[in-house]
């Protein structure tokens, strides 16, 4: 039950956002939000279902494109770079959060809290300049500064911004778990036996820390759904928020696309668990 009002709710949500801008109005000073109007755009969407004109838009001023036929291929970029950078913060967070909790430097606190503050647009032009400035210098180029057609890709500096914010959140969670979890019992009790720290943290740290990883993970990927849209536009990448930022604003194609968010989640997420399930098969040994 819980589950259908969950689906229903997101729905009433992803409708209501969808109509907002076209049925709010301000007159006279005073702002009001029509619902026949948005009643009219959600019936009308439903209408255009079965005969299928709720899955085109309007590209430029008179180019019909069919929304089925262009998504796909903006689904699996947005979510090729998603599911790497997922996994690229998971594997990062884990195992420095793990260092992390047995080294007392400070210094790598502070880098660690520096980046978490940069916004992402500020990061993603700082890569940027430095790839320019390393290029200028050297003449190498160690990676694309935005993506200029088929074949032309950046793919190093998007991965690097999608990854670093998810795997500082995952570090200094998991670094406060890593702690509770060397006080437990059984950690100390193998210490006492004289085993090899790096032993006690592949066999039982980690292990340990892995279900509180699966209890962030929501959080996890909430933040990289929000990055997206600004690494996509600031590398030209031609994902999913694409739709949103090269096309007038249509409610089906809004509609469409939001549905297509809460899919690419959903993906995403379980992406992620398969990976996890396969970390815990590997450091699962009794």
């Amino acid at each position: 039950m819980r589950i259908y009002l969950s689906v229903t709710g997101v729905i009433v949500f992803i409708f209501l956002l969808a109509a907002f801008p076209l049925a709010l109005d301000i007159a006279s000073g005073n702002l009001s939000f029509h619902f026949d109007t948005a009643w009219k755009l959600v019936k009308d969407y439903f209408g255009g279902i079965i005969s299928g004109d709720s899955f085109y838009y309007l590209e430029g001023k008179d180019r019909n494109q069919s929304f089925l036929k262009d998504v796909p291929g903006f689904f699996l970029t947005s979510f090729l770079y998603l599911i790497t950078a997922a996994i690229i913060s998971v594997c990062i967070g884990v195992l420095i959060a793990v260092w992390h909790s047995k080294s007392k430097q400070e210094w790598i606190k502070d880098i660690i809290g520096f980046l978490g503050m940069i916004p992402d647009f500020i990061l993603v032009l700082i890569l940027q300049l430095g790839v320019v400035f390393i290029y200028e210098a050297t003449g190498e180029r160690i990676a694309r500064i935005a993506t200029r057609g088929v074949g032309e890709h950046a793919i190093l500096l998007p991965l690097i911004t999608l990854s670093i914010v998810p795997a500082i959140y995952l570090i200094r969670t998991l670094g406060e778990r890593t702690y509770d979890v060397l006080s437990e019992d059984y950690i100390l009790t193998a210490k006492a036996k004289g085993l090899q720290k790096l032993y006690i943290f592949i066999q039982h740290v980690i292990r340990n820390v892995l279900p509180y990883l699966k209890a962030d993970l929501h959080k996890v990927i909430a933040i990289m759904m929000s990055n997206i849209f600004i690494v996509e536009y600031l590398f030209n990448i031609n994902g999913l928020s694409a739709f949103l930022f090269n096309v007038s604003y249509q409610f089906d194609l809004t509609v469409n696309i939001l549905i297509s968010l809460i899919v690419l989640y959903l993906l995403l997420y379980w992406g992620v668990r398969l990976f996890i399930a396969c970390l815990e098969r590997i450091f699962s040994h009794d």
